[in-house]
Formats: structure tokens, sequence, C-alpha cells
């Protein structure tokens, strides 16, 4: 697929097929995680592969309880934009998706950490756009609560030293949602100034 077109197709996938995602397929997409750009080329992240049904129902349990939280903060419109797009608190479902990649990062010394997080999350973006190249659906699920992220390392194993960026969601797509309101590129790009 032209890079552009997997760019333009990517969308945030919550209803996935139970079908099997292919090892090899697999492999290249946390292949595409491993080649991202890092700072000062640390590469400082552990991709954490999921498929387990009773690892993935913990999460899922976790991942719900913590999204009810947030969700009863939403302003009434963010929340109906929300589940508008197939969003909610429920995340019971992803008990049921194919793969689960916890994406983890370390953090050496403090000055790094924002390297690493942003490292982490292009790792992360390599990976959603090999999953889009090989006709797979994504979703990324971020943590709100440092609770949250402790429970959810706690259940995978992560030492203590390492944080998690976040989980991408990976399998085949049962629906596929509409293509989300953008901003044109007149709101957001100046040149030279702000």
């Amino acid at each position: 697929m032209d890079f552009v077109d997997v760019v333009l197709k990517r969308r945030s996938v919550r209803r996935f097929k139970q079908d099997e995602v292919p090892k090899d397929v697999l492999h290249r997409i946390l292949e595409a995680g491993r080649w991202a750009p890092s700072g000062a080329n640390l590469q400082p992240w552990r991709f954490v592969v999921i498929s387990d049904v009773e690892v993935k129902a913990k999460i899922a349990d976790v991942c719900t309880e913590f999204s009810r939280k947030v969700w009863e903060n939403f302003a009434p419109e963010t929340a109906r934009f929300l589940a508008g797009s197939g969003g909610t608190w429920n995340k019971s479902y992803m008990r049921m998706i194919p793969v689960l990649i916890a994406v983890c990062y370390r953090v050496t010394t403090e000055p790094m950490s924002e390297y690493a997080l942003a490292s982490a999350w292009a790792a992360i973006e390599n990976m959603l756009l090999a999953a889009t190249n090989e006709a797979l659906a994504s979703c990324v699920y971020t943590y709100a609560f440092s609770e949250e992220e402790r429970a959810l390392k706690g259940i995978m194993g992560v030492p203590e030293v390492y944080h998690l960026a976040a989980i991408v969601q990976l399998g085949y797509a049962e629906a596929v949602p509409a293509v989300p309101p953008r901003k044109g590129l007149e709101e957001i790009v100046s040149y030279d100034r702000f």
C-alpha cells in the first residue's frame, strides 16, 4: 500500500474479529516498532505481547475500572462524541482482542524521561501504521491514573524501572468507524513564527 494511503486509512477500531493474527504479520509489526527513531538512539522500549486469555481478562478488568472513573468526569458532549465513534468506559471487549501489545519504556535519568516517552510513542505509531499496511485494525489504550499503571504493570510483571506508555490493540476489524473529522492545515500550520 502507498504510504500516504496507509496514513489516511488507519482508524481507531474497537470491534475486532476473533481471527488469530499470523505470527509473521505480528513479527513485521514488532519490527516496525523496533525500527522507530529514539532520542539518542536509546531504544528505551520493551514490547509485551499478550495473547493469553486470562491475562487479557485481568487487563480488561483493570482498564474498565479506571475508564469508568475517567468517563464520569467527561463533559456530556465529549462522552457523546466518543460514544458516537465506538468509545465506551467498558473495556471488557479487550479480553476478546486477539493481541495486545503493552509498550513500556525505561527512564534512566530524569531529563531523559521526555525523550523516552516520545520514543515509545514513535514506536507505537510505527506499529499502528504497520498494522494498517498488513490489513489489521488497531486502537491505542492510554491509562489515566498512576494506580492503573501500577495494576497493569503488576499483571504483566513489568519491572519498576519501566513505565507503561500505552497498550496497542491488534486484530482484524469487525467494523471500521467512519472517517473522523480533521482540522485543516490552515488551522494547525504556521511558517517561521507561531
